[in-house]
């Protein structure tokens, strides 16, 4: 039996004081929490909220307009923030570390005729202390084929074994 299935009520308590400052009754395995009016403070309510920086780092920092659609919809509040925190789209684009490929015209009428290959890594958990891995996916077929890697300077090596194996 899951814990959530056990705890129907959770309550948020001021450790010095020992009153409770939100209660929240669990409602589709999430728990909305309420403040309760008789405890209900500007102190507690502004300890409440959070600025939309920070609700992007929770969320798992989607796009500005994601956060704000999430906040909107869910009736949060949050702390207006100075620009300096605010999450900006060059944040966004510097957590990628290229930019998207170009679409591509180009059409195989064979298996092998157009082969792609990318290279991941350095993985944050390794299987065997391979940090990195090289796929290569056949165009036609669409099938692909996966090779672990210890270190990325493996990958020419990889290609050298994979043409030798398909040529075959």
């Amino acid at each position: 039996m899951s814990l959530l299935n056990i705890i129907p009520i959770v309550f948020i308590k001021d450790l010095a004081m020992k009153k409770t400052l939100l209660r929240g009754d669990r409602e589709g395995g999430i728990y909305p929490l309420k403040t309760l009016r008789s405890s209900f403070n500007k102190e507690t309510h502004a300890a409440a909220k959070t600025s939309k920086s920070r609700w992007h780092s929770h969320l798992g920092h989607p796009s500005l307009s994601v956060v704000q659609q999430i906040l909107s919809k869910s009736h949060v509040p949050f702390v207006l923030e100075s620009n300096k925190e605010q999450v900006s789209d060059a944040y966004q684009q510097g957590k990628s570390h290229q930019l998207p490929y170009p679409m591509s015209n180009s059409v195989s009428s064979r298996p092998l005729e157009l082969v792609f290959l990318d290279v991941w890594g350095p993985a944050p958990t390794s299987v065997g202390r391979n940090n990195y891995y090289v796929s290569f996916i056949d165009d036609f077929s669409k099938f692909t084929w996966i090779y672990l890697l210890r270190h990325k300077s493996g990958v020419y090596k990889k290609f050298h074994d994979f043409s030798s194996m398909v040529e075959r």
